[in-house]
């Protein structure tokens, strides 16, 4: 399953890299809170291409790291 998970994400890596502005849009609220991992959430809040929206719902997050990193991109 962690495996699968990985290929998946790394496939999502490879195929929004296209997209810099929008990188991640497609990633969902449920997603990011329900589904996925501290790892995850925290990559994709340092990344500065993160789209917006997906940085909006991180500067929410559970976890203290991931909302200053998200924060700090949406500056």
């Amino acid at each position: 399953m962690k495996r699968s998970f990985k290929s998946i994400l790394f496939s999502l890596l490879i195929f929004t890299s296209a997209y810099a502005g929008d990188k991640f849009a497609n990633l969902t609220e449920d997603y990011l809170t329900n589904n996925a991992s501290l790892n995850v959430r925290t990559v994709i809040a340092k990344d500065s291409n993160t789209s917006l929206k997906v940085l909006e719902i991180l500067s929410h997050d559970s976890n203290k790291q991931v909302r200053q990193y998200a924060k700090n991109n949406l500056k």
